[in-house]
């Protein structure tokens, strides 16, 4: 499956490069996500860093200096990302003889002809008229649709299931803005640990942890179980330096499962999952 880059998010919208930098976290954290997918290509036009940022600027043009650390960040990947094959156009699939008609515009040799013909998916920046949406493309009397995908929830939504996206992304998109932080969660102790049918119990359990009305409806829910780990010293799970001070809570999202981490004001630190409740035994 590829993704398609739309050079025609990219039209001069931006009052400055600062302000396009602003603009770029959900673009990229899509990319980062395809970028960690088997098999899942981002396809670009080969000048496409020839593109309009704002009225008078293209991307090449794009200063660096004096931006924080995480903007310098997002312009290297951008870089890296544009520069690097495949290019659509040095083979493209749809026949430029042809029209193709977006919104009145005849958009051949575009990205958006290419989507359609080859029923691919634009990856677009942020713009009011391709941010997380499906386009209507027509060419002679046949209409295809496009999903234009800007953001990771909506890159989540659609193609979820289709590109099979690590679950640590899942968990960090699903719950981002709620009481559940993954960002935490300790690789070898994570999500990809658990059994598919875990997982969606996994999920459930979150689900149900975020929708609740406050902290103290939580803990009095019965089916969670949210209390504090209380193991001797011996048998504690989190001995390490990194764990002092931290009060570690635990809550179960199976008759077996359990779930460890901290709270930290109104956000809850996801830790570590445990399958076998041998853990769970000690504290």
């Amino acid at each position: 499956m590829e993704f398609l880059l739309n050079e025609r998010s990219l039209h001069g919208q931006f009052q400055s490069g600062d302000a396009f930098l602003e603009s770029l976290r959900p673009v990229i954290k899509c990319m980062e996500i395809l970028q960690d997918c088997d098999e899942i290509a981002i396809c670009k036009i080969q000048n496409f860093h020839e593109c309009k940022i704002t009225e008078n600027d293209r991307l090449c043009d794009l200063k660096i200096n004096g931006v924080s650390d995480e903007l310098l960040r997002f312009k290297l990947f951008l870089d890296r990302e544009v520069y690097e094959d495949p290019h659509w156009d040095q083979n493209p699939n749809h026949d430029m003889s042809q029209k193709f008609i977006w919104e009145g515009e005849d958009v051949t040799a575009t990205s958006l002809a290419e989507a359609a013909i080859t029923e691919n998916p634009l990856l677009s920046f942020a713009s009011d008229r391709f941010s997380d949406c499906r386009l209507e493309i027509k060419n002679n009397k046949k209409t295809y649709y496009v999903d234009s995908v800007h953001t990771p929830r909506y890159l989540l939504e659609k193609y979820g299931n289709a590109i099979n996206i690590e679950r640590r992304h899942i968990l960090l998109v699903r719950y981002e803005g709620t009481r559940i932080d993954c960002s935490r969660m300790e690789d070898a102790y994570g999500a990809s640990i658990l059994e598919k049918k875990e997982f969606e119990e996994l999920l459930s359990t979150l689900d149900k942890f975020v929708n609740h009305e406050s902290w103290e409806s939580i803990g009095l829910d019965d089916g969670l179980e949210y209390k504090k780990y209380s193991p001797s010293s011996k048998d504690n799970w989190f001995r390490g330096v990194k764990y002092r001070g931290k009060t570690i809570m635990k809550f179960r999202f199976s008759r077996v499962l359990r779930c460890y981490g901290y709270r930290k004001g109104d956000k809850f630190k996801v830790l570590r999952l445990e399958r076998d409740h041998t853990i769970s035994n000690h504290g």
